[in-house]
Formats: C-alpha cells, structure tokens, sequence
C-alpha cells in the first residue's frame, strides 16, 4: 500500500437473528483495489449517554457480530477501513432498530413488517428451480438459512454455517423436505417438488435429518444415502413477509 484507503466500504448490511434482540451481523463490501488491513466497526446508539453510547470492534474480516444491544433502541453503524498508513472513508451510516425484549410489545408496533429476512446475495449449491431475489436469516440454531424466490409463495430454503461460505441444499431421509418448512418459520409441512428418489438424485454435500425439530448434520445427501432433496418449497409463509 502507497497510502491509506481511499474509497469506502458498500453495501452495509444488517442481518438480525431469530428470538436475539442483543446481536446482529453486520457484512459489508470491501473498498474495489485498495489495500485494507484492518476496519473499525463502530455501532453507536441515538439518544444515548455521550461517550458511553459507541463501541468499537476491530476485524480482518468483512463481517462482524454486534453484541449487548438493548432492545427496542436505535442504533446506527459505519465501518471504518484502515491499513498501517492510516484510516480510510467511512462507509454510510446504516439505522437500525433493535426488537423489544418483550415479543407481545413488538407484534403490536411492527405492524407486519417482517425484519427477520435480508436481501443478501449469497453462493448456493445450484439444484433449484428459483432464480429470484435471494434473502437470508439467522436462526437461533446458529445457521443461515438462505431462501431464492421464484415468487414470494414458492422457494427453495438453503442453510449455511457462514454468510460468505455455501449455502447447501437439505436432504430429508424421510419424506420430501415437507417438514423443512420449519426453517422459514412455517409449523406446516409443505408442499415440495419434485419428488425424486434419493436413487435418481446427483450425490452432492448437504445438510440431512429425518424429522421436523432434530438439529442437521452435514455430509452426502442424493444416491446412495437415502437423503432426498427437492427443487422447491411451498410453506404458506410469504417472503420477505408482508408489506
């Protein structure tokens, strides 16, 4: 590097996670052809008590978690980029919203807004049907779950350990991936296709189980595992939710 950053950081994004007012990911883009070594993500609260309302986490990474937000606050976040010759523009401020600790209070005054889901583009295991718009959550169980619409009703659901990495397919060792509806929030067994054997199927890393509630593992899915998996879903849950 010759001088400090000179471009921002694009594309801050927000990602919320499931039942965990206290944290979010952030992820953002890196600055085109610049050196960067290190960003600064600085998360202040609006309203907040001079000098104690900013914290600053440092990363080599072009994500970062938050944590010990308080509910039903407002915050704003910018990154920071920076390498050993000094510190770069900020990327823009980025609002948001932290959800009431208490979900009677935040079903009244979010008035069908749905803020659980994020436009993220993300690298999927291609077995789809679904080009559309892709978003994605974070569960409680500490994956993504990544969705691509073909429309709001019909999509295919991904999970990922990380929001860089794959997203990869689900296999069902029982049924057709009815019960995987779970993962966009849905207590239906849906609707899937198309019903493939596991025998007619690609063999391909994915993540399994067999019925609704037990935690995924991750290995072969497709011929010879007795693992399904399905071209779409249909959950009777709209995303990104009602507007």
């Amino acid at each position: 590097a010759t001088s400090a950053p000179q471009k921002p950081p694009t594309n801050l994004t927000v990602v919320t996670v499931e039942g965990c007012p206290s944290f979010v990911v952030l992820d953002w883009k890196p600055p085109e052809n610049e050196s960067v070594t290190e960003y600064k993500v600085v998360s202040t609260e609006n309203g907040g008590t001079a000098g104690k309302d900013k914290s600053i986490i440092t990363t080599n990474q072009t994500h970062s978690t938050v944590e010990n937000l308080k509910p039903n606050t407002s915050y704003e976040f910018v990154v920071i980029p920076s390498n050993p010759l000094g510190e770069g523009p900020s990327s823009e401020s980025k609002p948001f919203r932290t959800e009431s600790a208490d979900p009677r209070i935040t079903e009244s005054i979010s008035m069908g807004k749905d803020a659980i889901w994020t436009e993220v583009r993300f690298n999927s295991d291609d077995y789809s049907e679904c080009k559309g718009k892709q978003y994605v959550k974070r569960t409680w169980y500490k994956k993504f779950v990544g969705v691509q619409l073909c429309n709001s009703l019909r999509y295919k659901i991904y999970l990922s350990d990380s929001l860089k990495g794959t997203f990869y397919n689900i296999g069902d060792q029982r049924g057709h991936g009815e019960d995987h509806c779970q993962f966009v929030d849905s207590y239906l067994d849906g609707k899937t296709g198309q019903m493939l054997p596991s025998d007619q199927l690609p063999s391909k890393d994915g993540y399994f189980r067999a019925v609704r509630q037990e935690p995924v593992h991750f290995g072969k899915i497709g011929v010879g595992t007795h693992s399904t998996y399905v071209h779409w879903y249909e959950c009777g849950t709209t995303i990104p939710g009602k507007w």
